[in-house]
């Protein structure tokens, strides 16, 4: 969609509601129009956060392993459609969606099957409260809704996903969107494999009351073209959105049901850096979360001058720190993995 085309009155609206919105906030849509105006702008943004979580779910060992993807709470089908490029649509041999906006569901469809003429694109039925979604060995994957629903509909949620092959739920980088994530971990670790971004399988530290106040989040990488297009430089001036900054938290899950994947990289020591390091003339200080816990940590440049770069570049978010002081959280060497 060219900038002439875009209508901005429409997406100051819907960004207001979305500022408003909490749980049950309701249909966003009012037409075809307001979908394909938000599918050009907002969702694009949550497709390179699509594209940043993939890629840092494959470089944890994150394998695809159905053949059947699920769009819960699809909007204008931007997930589906990033984990189809990433993968490929010959990966899979169905693809179905479900939203509480029929006129979304029908967007969506169109959109992916645009895109994808060859692929299988369906609507699922509507379920009733207490029913279970169709959504038996299929990838599931839940983006920017959890921080939409209630503690009620969470726990339905986590109870519907318990038949999926595997999950991955992406949503907005704040403290409240990560605690709920976390919850969905803990409702589903028992019965599943989590493979990113936690390198353990063990109870989230950040749960303890010494932790409250840290979320679990990434930074992504907006494309060059948000840069180089004066419409993305005129959509966020317009909408008071910083393109820089793309905070996100997310989570890839496959059920313990399923073989075990022959290629996970990271060892049991793997250490994942959780928001951004913290330069200071000298010194970065990182919050490390893995089987240890959840530690604030701070890494002198004269004692790894090559760790030291690597965090100050933010190429990576998977480390191997190979010696602490223990009584003062000072980090002395390490790696990337």
């Amino acid at each position: 969609m060219q900038e002439t085309d875009i209508n901005w009155e429409t997406l100051d609206r819907l960004r207001s509601r979305f500022l408003q919105s909490g749980a049950n906030s309701g249909v966003y849509w009012q037409s075809e129009d307001d979908l394909a105006h938000y599918h050009a702008t907002f969702a694009a943004r949550i497709g390179w956060k699509w594209d940043n979580a993939l890629a840092l779910a494959a470089q944890a060992g994150f394998q695809l392993r159905s053949r059947s993807l699920f769009d819960w709470g699809c909007g204008s089908g931007i997930a589906a459609l990033r984990v189809l490029d990433f993968f490929g649509p010959d990966a899979f041999d169905k693809v179905q969606l479900w939203d509480h906006s029929a006129l979304a569901c029908r967007f969506a469809q169109k959109t992916i099957q645009d895109a994808y003429p060859s692929l299988e694109v369906e609507i699922a039925p509507a379920p009733a409260p207490t029913s279970q979604f169709p959504i038996h060995n299929s990838l599931i994957l839940v983006s920017h809704a959890l921080n939409e629903l209630g503690y009620e509909a969470q726990q339905q949620l986590s109870e519907q996903l318990q038949s999926a092959a595997q999950i991955i739920f992406v949503e907005p980088g704040d403290h409240a969107s990560s605690r709920k994530v976390i919850a969905q971990r803990e409702a589903l670790r028992n019965e599943f494999q989590i493979e990113a971004p936690c390198t353990h399988c063990d109870a989230c530290p950040m749960l303890k009351e010494e932790n409250q106040r840290h979320w679990c989040h990434f930074f992504g990488k907006p494309p060059v073209e948000a840069f180089t297009e004066g419409f993305w430089s005129r959509f966020a001036q317009t909408m008071e959105i910083d393109l820089r900054s793309l905070p996100y938290s997310f989570l890839a899950l496959s059920n313990k049901s399923l073989p075990a994947s022959t290629d996970r990289p990271q060892a049991p020591a793997a250490s994942r850096l959780i928001g951004r390091p913290r330069q200071f003339k000298g010194y970065t200080r990182l919050l490390s979360c893995d089987a240890a816990g959840l530690r604030d940590l701070e890494l002198q440049k004269r004692d790894d001058k090559q760790l030291w770069k690597a965090l100050k570049k933010e190429q990576s978010t998977l480390f191997r720190w190979q010696e602490i002081e223990d009584a003062t959280n000072r980090l002395k060497s390490g790696e990337t993995i």
